[in-house]
């Protein structure tokens, strides 16, 4: 009896620890479930979510780019494409091998698949081909029952009326790279943004914001419904200054071998004219092949590269306009004369272009002849640092905030530079170079039709504006008196018999224009009587040719100026083709 109420005592104690424990794990089982499903219900939900859900961007349309007078430069056309689903079909490498052959495709375009494709994320279909032209559709739809993870699907591609004519203004377009996927809220590499030009330097503004679609995947990603979409807001629509008309016009006149022809108005900083030779087709640039682009690297005479902003040149005698400004504000007056008989100023050399000289000159007559040995005496008087400030005044050696991409800075040097980088000191044939345009000083075509039209408008170093904007300027303390005298020693170069330019005047009054010729040496010249800007010798040791100017003379509207490249001497290559472009803006908007 007493044992078995002691066995009756055991189980019970038995069962009362067994409940006990099973009531505990109950217990942490709830508590667990009541931390999951309440306490971080959202955190779950997400990722539960995440699993489920899938977000699928859709991309925005690009804005559209206009000139001044509403003409289309850069707008979206439709197109086919060729698209991949790696989920559709495990067979989808079968499929890639029967479009590699029904289409022809070369060697080229199959390695190009098959990287994008093996890189391709699963979630998202990939494209594989674009602007499918109507004879490689009717082939895919032939073959349709053949290609189940492969389909046609209908895209956009930017196009440009314009051809090559804007290319430089407008750049052209490409699919990211992984440094600007990184910066861009897309993860797809087929994404496209602006490579150069304004579609890059406006980039944020064209591209818009994207939209997205929330899809419902199953546990392989393959989409089963849409659940949501958000809407993309298109990019904005750009007008810019450039006028398209006179673009196709003066395009025939620009030196095939490398030609910058720039007009700024002189009231405002706008660029109605922006004109670079030679140039590219950004068409090609949506469909880019390997023998295309290579074709463009690989030119001698640089096509890719915007001349206007991205490549700096010795000014040459252009320059001299600062070097007698500097004299002016230095206390030096208009009619300081120099006798120049073609003699070096220095033993090491330093002549004037003139082998027979000018004889005796005052600033105007020196500007006017170009005189280099006016120009060697001056800055022997006035120094190197009064005209280093001055071109420093007037915008050399630094940006310009053009909205392009890539502008480069030019260069004035200093003594303390030399010092500092060449390790030597500077000397006086360093100045008298520097007098002249020559030696270390680097400056931008952009950067002298800046200074140009500063001149022409009493002293108003604008902003140069490719697209429009309100107009930014910086007042130059100057003399206007001194500007005035430079007007006049302009007018008589292009208008005055003697003058350098004398041969390229307009003798329409209302057309007339003032300018300043120069000639850049690229190298040394053999001997003092080497000519380097004689058609005869090799292009790339030929002097650079280089011009500004305004127009009208009386009431300055428009700065200009040209650089050709390698094209020997300013008054016999830029100045005439800067007088045929004055004709041409002058007749449309004077």
């Amino acid at each position: 009896m007493l044992n078995k109420i002691f066995h009756n005592q055991i189980i019970s104690r038995r069962t009362f620890l067994i409940g006990v424990g099973k009531l505990g794990l109950l217990s942490i089982l709830a508590s667990r479930m009541f931390y999951m499903q309440c306490i971080k219900k959202s955190e779950y939900t997400t990722l539960s979510d995440k699993n489920r859900i899938s977000l699928v961007l859709v991309p925005p349309n690009r804005g559209q780019i206009y000139d001044t007078s509403g003409q289309l430069l850069a707008t979206n056309k439709l197109c086919f494409r060729l698209l991949l689903d790696k989920n559709s079909q495990l067979s989808y490498p079968q499929e890639l091998i029967l479009i590699n052959q029904i289409l022809g495709l070369t060697q080229e375009q199959q390695v190009y698949i098959e990287k994008k494709v093996k890189r391709a994320d699963r979630r998202m279909p990939v494209m594989i081909l674009d602007q499918l032209s109507w004879e490689q559709i009717a082939i895919i739809e032939e073959y349709k029952h053949k290609l189940s993870a492969i389909f046609i699907d209908m895209g956009q591609v930017r196009f440009y009326p314009m051809h090559n004519a804007t290319a430089h203004i407008l750049g052209y377009i490409g699919q990211v790279n992984e440094q600007e996927s990184r910066e861009l809220p897309v993860s797809s590499r087929d994404f496209i943004i602006g490579k150069s030009g304004v579609e890059k330097y406006y980039e944020e503004e064209l591209r818009g914001s994207f939209g997205y679609k929330q899809m419902e995947v199953n546990a392989f990603g393959k989409y089963i419904r849409e659940l949501t979409q958000v809407n993309s807001i298109p990019g904005q629509n750009i007008t810019l200054n450039i006028d398209a008309e006179l673009h196709t016009k003066i395009e025939p006149y620009l030196n095939q071998y490398g030609c910058s022809a720039i007009v700024m108005n002189c009231r405002n900083g706008n660029l109605p004219i922006l004109a670079i030779s030679p140039s590219f087709e950004p068409n090609n640039f949506t469909k880019l092949s390997q023998e295309y682009w290579h074709s463009l690297i690989n030119d001698p005479y640089k096509p890719l590269i915007n001349k206007a902003v991205q490549n700096a040149y010795p000014p040459g005698s252009v320059f001299k306009i600062i070097t007698i400004l500097a004299a002016l504000e230095a206390g030096i007056t208009p009619d300081k004369v120099v006798y120049c008989n073609g003699t070096p100023a220095l033993k090491s050399g330093f002549r004037c272009a003139s082998r027979l000289g000018h004889g005796s000159l005052n600033m105007i007559g020196a500007l006017k002849c170009s005189c280099n040995s006016y120009m060697y005496e001056i800055a022997k008087l006035i120094g190197a640092n009064r005209i280093i400030n001055m071109a420093k005044k007037f915008g050399f050696g630094t940006s310009t905030d053009i909205d392009l991409p890539g502008e480069v800075l030019g260069f004035v040097p200093s003594k303390k530079w030399k010092k500092s980088k060449l390790r030597l000191d500077w000397t006086l044939g360093d100045t008298l170079n520097l007098s002249i345009g020559q030696g270390f000083l680097l400056a931008t075509p952009i950067q002298l039709v800046r200074f140009c039209a500063a001149i022409a408008n009493n002293g108003k170093l604008y902003t140069p504006r490719i697209a429009k904007n309100t107009p930014n300027y910086t007042q130059i303390d100057i003399n206007q008196e001194h500007l005035e005298l430079i007007k006049e020693a302009m007018y008589q170069t292009v208008n005055s018999l003697g003058g350098t330019a004398y041969y390229s005047r307009i003798l329409e009054e209302k057309f007339q224009f003032a300018g300043k010729t120069g000639t850049a040496q690229v190298q040394s010249k053999a001997n003092a009587n080497d000519d380097l800007s004689r058609q005869s010798i090799s292009w790339e040791r030929r002097n650079h040719a280089v011009f500004i100017g305004f127009a009208p003379y009386n009431d300055p509207q428009y700065a200009i100026s040209v650089f050709v490249d390698h094209g020997g001497s300013g008054g016999r290559a830029a100045a005439p083709l800067a007088s045929k472009i004055i004709q041409e803006i002058l007749q449309k908007h004077g």
